[in-house]
């Protein structure tokens, strides 16, 4: 019962949130302007027009979907500790592992609509077009564990944190790493330090946004150039299924592992 009142709560407080509702009106306002533009393409490249602005649609996504998962996630417990409003929650008949699956559960969720909406509007475009419903689907899967991922690790920040503005902070900078860290930044790296390729390939996988952003061009495009050398290679070595299968895999992985590190975190702190 309090499990699905703190769901509840958290839910209405992400979807109030200025960030949440400022990051998620970008990302539905550019899918919706990407699919009107994708109309001119439409002519030369049929359903493929619309296809390469689903591709556009995700290039917005590694950008806006971390934001929209960190923002209200990181400040979630952090916030809570500096209002006084968790001592409030732990004094009640509740444990603290379902205070921290609560508010994990209800941030996930907000995010879940968000990008439901917004993947049925630009997706419902899409299709009517001629672009697989299927492909729209598996794009939407992918960025929602995505968005899981960044929640479970803001979450983790939050419950580390001393403070709002630092947990947010915190979580920033490894966006910022991890962004930073992708394509050709990830290229340029690994090519100075003279690293092996292999090495490469496995960073790519590791990395959510890396991870993300590899296996949503694999389903959109036959291109592999479009995909970067470690891409390429990894569909070489494992194909287009096994890469999409390794990405969200490596995502999952994130999200799962950062829920339980931070869930630990959370019930053995002493607020």
């Amino acid at each position: 019962m309090i499990g699905r009142m703190l769901l509840r709560w958290e839910l209405q407080q992400s979807l109030r949130s200025y960030w949440f509702l400022a990051n998620a009106g970008v990302f539905i306002v550019g899918g919706l302007l990407l699919m009107v533009f994708g109309q001119a393409d439409v002519s030369v490249l049929g359903y493929r027009g619309f296809a390469r602005a689903l591709a556009a649609l995700v290039q917005l996504a590694l950008f806006f979907v971390p934001l929209m998962a960190l923002f209200p996630s990181t400040a979630s417990i952090a916030g809570d500790r500096e209002l006084g409003t968790l001592d409030y929650l732990l004094a009640q008949p509740v444990t603290r592992g379902e205070v921290y699956t609560g508010k994990w559960a209800g941030v996930t969720a907000a995010l879940v609509l968000s990008l439901t909406l917004a993947f049925a509007v630009t997706g419902s475009i899409a299709a009517a077009k001629g672009v697989p419903s299927g492909l729209v689907a598996a794009l939407l899967g992918l960025t929602v564990l995505l968005a899981m991922t960044f929640v479970s690790v803001g979450m983790w920040i939050s419950a580390a944190a001393t403070s709002r503005t630092r947990a947010v902070s915190v979580g920033l900078t490894v966006w910022l790493l991890l962004i930073s860290l992708g394509s050709l930044g990830l290229m340029s790296a690994f090519v100075r330090w003279g690293l092996p390729a292999g090495w490469l390939q496995g960073w790519a996988l590791l990395n959510p946004v890396e991870a993300y952003r590899v296996a949503a061009v694999a389903i959109l495009s036959p291109e592999l150039e479009l995909l970067g050398p470690a891409g390429a290679a990894l569909v070489e070595r494992f194909g287009r299924s096994g890469l999409v299968l390794g990405a969200s895999g490596s995502m999952l992985g994130w999200a799962v592992a950062g829920f339980a590190a931070g869930r630990w975190l959370f019930g053995r702190s002493g607020a």
